[in-house]
């Protein structure tokens, strides 16, 4: 026969999951504005094989100090890349450019370096593997910069058509997207 003590448990019971039950549960809708999500640079027009900036679109204080990354998406059987990006330079200082791990493995240290073009506002990025281990593929971050903005006000990083990518064949990689950072400096 039920005791009371166990007819007041599940009585409680009962009214725990009535509760849970009948509430109006809300689920926040979320924005996924991930630059590595492939949706979202769906949405943009960019689809693999790209190279694109995470974040896309930040807010920072004009003067303060900025890393981005350079992100390859689903780059296969690279053996070397050349990235260019422009920006602005009355609105922005690029204080350094380094290495990512995106080529980095653990047999060699791809060839990496960079020219920059202050009057002009260019970066060029270049990437090697030399040697004769296996192409990589994949994605990852191909390299950082650190940049701050130089007064408030809107201004773009971009990543241009001169951007290429190549196998260890030096058989053309074709990308089918390109991506830019806003930067929006208060």
């Amino acid at each position: 026969m039920p005791t009371i003590q166990n007819k007041l448990n599940s009585f409680a019971f009962s009214l725990i999951c009535f509760a849970f039950v009948s509430c109006d549960l809300e689920i926040p809708e979320q924005s996924y504005n991930d630059a590595l999500d492939l949706d979202h640079n769906a949405g943009k027009g960019i689809f693999p094989p790209a190279f694109v900036f995470s974040p896309d679109d930040i807010s920072i204080s004009a003067g303060s100090n900025q890393s981005v990354a350079i992100y390859a998406l689903e780059v296969d059987s690279i053996g070397g890349a050349h990235i260019q990006v422009n920006y602005d330079k009355n609105k922005v200082q690029i204080n350094s450019i380094t290495i990512g791990e995106w080529l980095v493995n653990l047999n060699q240290q791809p060839v990496f370096f960079v020219e920059q073009n202050i009057d002009a506002g260019i970066i060029d990025i270049y990437y090697s593997i030399l040697g004769s281990d296996e192409a990589t593929s994949g994605s990852g971050i191909a390299a950082y910069i650190l940049f701050s903005p130089l007064s408030p006000g809107t201004s773009t990083l971009k990543i241009t058509n001169t951007t290429n990518a190549v196998t260890k064949n030096n058989q053309q990689i074709q990308l089918n997207g390109l991506g830019s950072l806003i930067v929006n400096a208060q």
